[in-house]
């Protein structure tokens, strides 16, 4: 084991990264001092007083819910400090116009708690589509899959292409895999849905245990009595002549080998030996200027974030259920005449959508004494300012392939300098990607020491091995079957062209793009 002399550590940024690396510091034998610019910590996991007649509760501002079995380090956590959880429901829906879907539990649940939905073309190929993403998706995983083995991350299938090239219908995609992974995740997914190479996402789906040959359903938790209660557990044995609320780290000079002058923005100056980044990436090249090495710039730039705006309301009229009976997590997807759909479909502004979150249903708040809550990230209609309780904004990771290959490169600049950086996305969930950045830069660089076991989750991008999932027979007789159909319409599919071509022979072949199949048609891989 390496021995760490005792150091002067700064950490910037008071968000749940920052926080667990401070926390993980604590018994250690550096002189460590935590800076957020807010007046509180957490970032976004908060709370927000909402008052409905008299009556005031505080509300949390981030989904108390988490997949446990993909994440070991929060469980940990949560489990060393005492906080109880409680089994929850892996529910989410999709809304748009008219049409709108539930997804409760396994799939054929939900279709037993709304059978009507199979009185619908379009339920169909949806499910058609999930059968084929559960049973043939795996296959990405293995390292002889098309590319994996190139060398350029940036070449790699994004999803878009993929779920193109096989078929799989904008309606699977629209209403089924944007609105589980923004409830997995805990944002807007769709907006970068298209983008995030497909590996990653096949990588996501088998650790949150939604694909084959995984045949239970996930543990699905909720943190009682809020996320915001990890926070409080967290920092309530934090030293508070080390915490430094409302301070602003405007600049980083170095001075000489290793040490480093922090300047705030009070005018106050304190002198470093280590400087623990927990903000994003355009904050950290801000704050270290001209002192970055061209190197940490391009990787540290490389890690790319999206701005979200989150409002606290009560307007019904931003909600697919306003007796709030549906499921606590909808993404809500706008009509026609929001001109859904630009020119580009990569481009994230040309998919408008919206993500709402009933926070009686996930804190278990009474509805009679506070009536609806609602927390909607996103709204490209904003609620009416009298229903409005408060607004915040928060920034989140961007899995593109230029983010998870600035990601991949993170190594080679952690540590360097006495410098090292808080960033981990892997999928698994904001919380547990946040905790576990912040705990894995105390741990490696500074000799921290933690009461359990910390997992460092593999690379979505990286080469799978041995960890190739398994198939059993079952499983390798349907994919067989899916295989045999995809090849019948295939063949079927080509005849019809030939016999085109003999018809038609003097017609000319135009250029056309490709059409998203109808209801009735099966995707080829």
């Amino acid at each position: 084991m390496p021995l760490f002399q005792p150091e002067r550590v700064a950490v910037i940024g008071g968000g749940c990264t920052g926080i667990a690396s401070f926390w993980a510091l604590q018994n250690s034998a550096h002189d460590v001092h935590l800076f957020e610019a807010s007046a509180s910590l957490g970032g976004r996991v908060k709370t927000l007083p909402f008052e409905h007649k008299g009556n005031q509760i505080d509300v949390n501002t981030e989904s108390p819910t988490f997949n446990a079995e993909a994440s070991p380090n929060l469980v940990s956590l949560l489990r060393y400090l005492g906080i109880t959880t409680s089994q929850a429901q892996l529910c989410f829906g999709a809304t748009e116009g008219t049409s709108n879907f539930q997804w409760c539990g396994s799939i054929l649940w939900s279709i037993f708690n709304r059978p009507w939905i199979l009185c619908n073309t379009e339920t169909y190929r949806i499910l058609s589509d999930i059968i084929w993403l559960r049973y043939l998706a795996v296959d990405i995983l293995d390292p002889k899959f098309r590319n994996s083995k190139a060398d350029d991350v940036l070449q790699s299938l994004s999803t878009h292409d993929y779920l193109s090239e096989e078929g799989y219908s904008n309606n699977f995609r629209d209403k089924y895999l944007a609105p589980m992974l923004s409830m997995l995740w805990s944002t807007n997914a769709g907006k970068f849905l298209p983008q995030l190479p497909v590996k990653a996402l096949v990588r996501c789906l088998y650790d949150h245990h939604l694909l084959k040959p995984h045949q239970v359903l996930p543990d699905w938790r909720c943190i009682r009595p809020g996320a915001s209660q990890l926070v409080q557990s967290m920092s309530q044995q934090f030293p508070s002549s080390k915490v430094h609320l409302k301070t602003r780290v405007t600049e980083v000079i170095r001075h000489g080998k290793d040490h480093y002058c922090i300047l705030m923005s009070n005018g106050q100056e304190m002198f470093f030996n280590h400087i623990i980044f927990a903000v994003n990436g355009p904050e950290t090249i801000k704050i270290l200027g001209s002192h970055s090495s061209a190197q940490e710039k391009e990787i540290i730039q490389g890690l790319g974030y999206t701005r979200n705006i989150a409002i606290l309301h009560s307007d019904p009229l931003l909600m697919p259920d306003a007796d709030g009976q549906g499921p606590p997590c909808n993404y809500i997807i706008a009509s026609d005449d929001h001109h859904r759909f630009s020119q580009s479909v990569l481009d994230p502004k040309s998919h408008i959508s919206s993500l709402s979150y009933i926070a009686n249903s996930l804190e278990s708040i009474s509805t009679h004494l506070f009536g609806p809550i609602y927390i909607t990230l996103n709204p490209f209609t904003p609620p009416h300012p009298v229903h409005v309780q408060g607004v915040w904004e928060f920034a989140d990771p961007d899995p593109s392939a230029n983010t998870l290959l600035a990601q991949s490169r993170l190594p080679s600049i952690q540590n360097k300098r006495g410098l090292s950086y808080g960033f981990n996305w892997t999928g698994r969930g904001h919380l547990e990607d946040a905790i576990t950045a912040g705990l894995r830069v105390a741990i490696e660089y500074l000799g921290a020491q933690v009461p359990f076991e910390v997992q460092y989750h593999q690379d979505p991008l990286e080469a799978t091995g041995s960890s190739l999932p398994r198939m059993g027979l079952k499983d390798n007789i349907v994919r067989t079957i899916l295989r045999l159909i995809s090849v019948y319409f295939l063949s079927l599919k080509l005849v019809l062209v030939v016999l085109k071509a003999v018809l038609n022979p003097t017609s000319k072949t135009k250029p056309h793009r490709l059409e998203e199949p109808n209801p009735g048609t099966v995707k080829v891989p």
